[in-house]
C-alpha cells in the first residue's frame, strides 16, 4: 500500500477490474485500513517480502523465510487471509528463494509485460505503448501503485484494452490458481 493505492483503487472499481496487489509486508501497519479495503473490493493481497531490500536475493534461506514469514502473518492479521502468492523484489529468483517459498507453500508469480512505469522520466504515452506492444493472450502486467499518475495511467491501459478486445482477468483465474490457504 502506497500514496497512490486508494486512487488505483478507484479506478479499479469504477472500471469493474480486479487485480492482484503484492504487499511489503512492513507497510501494511501503517496502512491497514488501505489493506482491507483491497480486499473488500475483491482484489487479491499477495506477499512481496518484508522490506523489498536490494539484497534480498543474495539472503540466506533462514532470512528469506523470516521475510516471507513475517509478511504473511502481517498480511493474515489485518485481512483474516492467509496468502499463498509470492513475487519476489525485483523478479529476481534463485534457488534459495525457490526452495523456501515452495516449502513455506508459496506460489511464486512472474510477469511477461513490465512496463518500466518506476522511470519517473518516461512519459504516461510511452509507458501505456510499451504495455501493448507486450502484450498477448494471458499477460501478466506488472505496475506498481506507488508512482504519480498510476492511476491515470491505469484508466488509460484499461481504456486501451478493452480497445483491443482483451478481457481483464484476476490473477488466480488466468493462473487456474488458489490466492489464499482454504
Amino acid at each position: 500500500p502506497d500514496e497512490m493505492t486508494d486512487a488505483v483503487l478507484s479506478v479499479l472499481e469504477e472500471e469493474g477490474v480486479k487485480a492482484t496487489f503484492f504487499l511489503i509486508g512492513s507497510k501494511i501497519k501503517e496502512q491497514e485500513q488501505l489493506v482491507r479495503r483491497i480486499v473488500e473490493g475483491g482484489h487479491i493481497v499477495a506477499n512481496h517480502s518484508w522490506r523489498h531490500n536490494g539484497t534480498f536475493p543474495l539472503a540466506s534461506a533462514k532470512k528469506v523465510g523470516q521475510e516471507l514469514d513475517w509478511t504473511v502473518a502481517e498480511i493474515e492479521r489485518v485481512t483474516g487471509k492467509k496468502p499463498k502468492l509470492f513475487r519476489p523484489p525485483f523478479g529476481v529468483t534463485n534457488p534459495i528463494i525457490g526452495r523456501v517459498s515452495q516449502s513455506k507453500g508459496l506460489v511464486t508469480i512472474g510477469w511477461n509485460v513490465r512496463s518500466l512505469d518506476t522511470v519517473s522520466s518516461t512519459p504516461r504515452k510511452n509507458v501505456l505503448q510499451r504495455i501493448m506492444n507486450g502484450i498477448v493472450p494471458g499477460s501478466v502486467i506488472l505496475l506498481h501503485d506507488r508512482c504519480e499518475g498510476a492511476d491515470a495511467l491505469l484508466r488509460d491501459l484499461i481504456a486501451e484494452l478493452n480497445k483491443a478486445d482483451y478481457k481483464i482477468v484476476p490473477l488466480d483465474k488466468l493462473l487456474d490458481i488458489q490466492a489464499y490457504e482454504n
